[in-house]
């Protein structure tokens, strides 16, 4: 009953909102935010999305603080219905809106969201920089109630980038905040950030306990979207103690929910774990179902064209705000015209020079890690894969296989036909490794004629059946016949280097009794 009143509280705003004449802005934006309350506040942030930003699309060159917040509350529904590209576009307007009106103190909960954005998106060390602004402006205005928000998304961009449970001191302060001020709607979310951070450092019984608060108050204050986060990160908690028949219950719970409100970038999240944990109680068929809806799910969201526009926004916001900020400067500096001029000479050189750092970086980087010959990442930047995933397979009871392979004779091959020749070999053999594993694996050259190739989530049978193809391609695809000598092996709880031994061992193994085969443990 109370979503049918909220459904026609909803109707009726907006007929009344059609009432009005187009002249009438700031009854119009006063309607419209009331709209888009209404909405998120019975989860249904999909229609908040395409009803506000349709209506917000045909508003020209006007200026309100209604509108600004309007513009604000739109990054964080479009971050959740999965379009970032939109919510970038709205903080921008945002900023530009107040800006006009000359209100910096919202600038905070502006950089707020944005971190949000950036967060979702996997950005960690961006949202930490925006969060840290966000934090220090707070601080400056003793706006405690804010404090407590940017402190909890503090800890958690903190704790990506770091992963050791140092970004709990954060959420531990933000919670204490939120309960000094009684700020109760926005707790649940802090006991879960902290529940997750304890969860995988060791301390599930103060997890346990922090989820069945979360719990507790989300259906005090009947927020449905908090229990269904609480299903998330009791999801989180239960395969860290190993009960995964739990985790998938909970799952599935927070699941429905989200697919109930059509909040795509949720959704995905959830089935990505899902199948997760199919792969290792072993469903099959499970697994694969919903690997085709997360397919399908991610060729409606994360399009090539939507990856360019985010990175065109990205840039294009950055670029405002450096223009912003000489904006500023210039309003302060009125009298010392030539100065700003230098000013805003050397702020775009150095921009240029930032461009030209950022790219030569980036192309050592790749360098440094990619074998210049195959294109396949180089034995350096092996090293450092293996032990994450080792790391990863530890902390969620996942399986870790990995393949090892030389081809047989090579030196024969270069002393007859040319090493021009066995470099061409090299290259079909690095592209039919490519073409013959999943994109969540990983392919090295690990020198010479040997490559290696990291299964995550992949027991033994997966790994020689994958070295299997691989092997049988490859006589099929070269001028010259042209055979392999293979190891493979399931990681075992061993270090980085006893794994790489053994699968060496098990690969000359395959070479000392007649090459051209597969030998296994």
């Amino acid at each position: 009953m109370d979503h049918i009143k909220q459904e026609k509280s909803f109707a009726d705003l907006y007929e009344e909102y059609l009432s009005k004449d187009e002249s009438e802005f700031d009854s119009r934006i006063s309607f419209l935010k009331r709209i888009q309350r209404s909405l998120v506040d019975s989860g249904e942030t999909q229609i908040a999305f395409e009803i506000v930003g349709r209506e917000l699309e045909k508003i020209g060159n006007q200026c309100s603080s209604e509108l600004g917040f309007v513009y604000n509350s739109m990054i964080r529904i479009s971050c959740q219905s999965g379009e970032f590209s939109k919510a970038l576009e709205y903080a921008a307007s945002a900023i530009s809106v107040f800006d006009e009106l000359g209100d910096d103190s919202r600038l905070p909960m502006i950089y707020n969201n944005i971190a949000g954005v950036y967060l979702k998106m996997g950005e960690f060390e961006t949202s930490l920089e925006y969060i840290d602004k966000a934090i220090d402006l707070s601080q400056r205005n003793n706006d405690n109630h804010s404090l407590a928000k940017y402190l909890n998304n503090k800890g958690i961009a903190v704790e990506n980038i770091k992963g050791d449970g140092s970004g709990a001191v954060f959420i531990e302060k933000a919670i204490e905040l939120k309960e000094e001020n009684s700020l109760k709607s926005d707790l649940p979310n802090s006991y879960m950030n902290l529940a997750d951070i304890y969860t995988y450092t060791g301390k599930e019984d103060e997890a346990h306990s922090l989820l069945k608060r979360a719990r507790e108050v989300a259906n005090e204050i009947e927020d449905e979207f908090s229990l269904a986060e609480v299903c998330r990160y009791e999801a989180n908690y239960y395969r860290a103690v190993g009960e995964l028949g739990s985790a998938l219950e909970s799952l599935n719970t927070s699941l429905e929910y989200h697919k109930s409100k059509g909040n795509k970038s949720e959704i995905l999240q959830r089935l990505t774990v899902i199948s997760e944990i199919q792969e290792i109680v072993g469903d099959v068929k499970g697994a694969l179902e919903t690997h085709r809806e997360i397919s399908k799910l991610n060729a409606e969201i994360f399009k090539e064209e939507e990856a360019r526009m985010v990175a065109k926004l990205r840039s294009s916001f950055s670029t405002m705000q450096k223009l912003k900020e000489i904006e500023s400067m210039a309003k302060r500096n009125r009298q010392l015209d030539e100065a700003n001029r230098l000013i805003v000479q050397k702020n775009e050189e150095l921009l240029e020079m930032q461009s030209q750092l950022s790219s030569a970086n980036q192309l050592l980087k790749e360098r440094a890690e990619t074998d210049s010959l195959t294109g396949l990442m180089n034995q350096k930047k092996m090293f450092e894969i293996v032990e994450y995933e080792i790391n990863r397979a530890k902390r969620y009871g996942n399986r870790l296989s990995i393949i090892m392979l030389d081809i047989d004779d090579f030196k024969v091959i270069n002393d007859t036909f040319g090493h021009q020749k066995g470099d061409g070999i090299l290259e079909s053999l690095s592209s039919l490794i490519i073409s013959s594993i999943r994109k969540i694996d990983y392919a090295f050259r690990y020198g010479g004629e040997e490559f290696v190739i990291l299964l995550p989530s992949t027991g033994v049978e997966g790994a020689f059946s994958t070295a299997q193809r691989i092997s049988e391609s490859l006589k099929r695809t070269n001028e010259i016949p042209v055979t392999i000598s293979i190891g493979v092996a399931e990681w075992s709880d061993e270090s980085v280097n006893d794994l790489l031994l053994e699968v060496d061992t098990l690969m000359y193994e395959a070479k000392n009794t007649g090459k051209n085969r597969i030998v296994s443990r």
